[in-house]
């Protein structure tokens, strides 16, 4: 950067080191712009594939086996969602398990392409 000292500088000299100061800044603030576009280009598809391309389901659990889970939705029409190894579980903001699972429960359950459950999801015990 141009560093200004204390000397008897002209107008013209003294405008052209705040005219070079304000390219230099200029070409730093272009710079970031494009990191930070770079970034967020990067950044997209897994901020879109979080789901897995999937949905959710939201409602209250009407029946639980080892490898289905039964949910009532909230506009009343019942869904079977098969569970498998990797499905995870939450209670609140904790890791959870299978046994966590009660009829009457509310739930959401993230379902991946492939309409198997990738994480169910129960609220915190009161």
């Amino acid at each position: 950067m141009c560093e200004i000292r204390s000397q008897n500088l002209s107008d013209g000299e003294l405008f052209y080191i705040i005219k070079k100061g304000a390219k230099i800044f200029s070409r730093e603030t272009t710079r970031m712009k494009a990191i930070k576009a770079a970034i967020l280009i990067v950044l997209f598809p897994v901020i879109a594939l979080a789901h897995a391309g999937g949905h959710d389901i939201r409602g209250t659990i009407v029946k639980v086996e080892q490898e289905t889970l039964t949910i009532k939705r909230t506009d009343g029409v019942s869904e079977a969602v098969p569970l498998v190894v990797a499905t995870t579980y939450r209670v609140g903001d904790a890791a959870g398990q299978w046994s966590d699972l009660h009829v009457g429960s509310r739930a959401v359950v993230h379902i991946g392409r492939d309409g198997k459950a990738i994480a169910v999801h129960l609220p915190a015990p009161k």
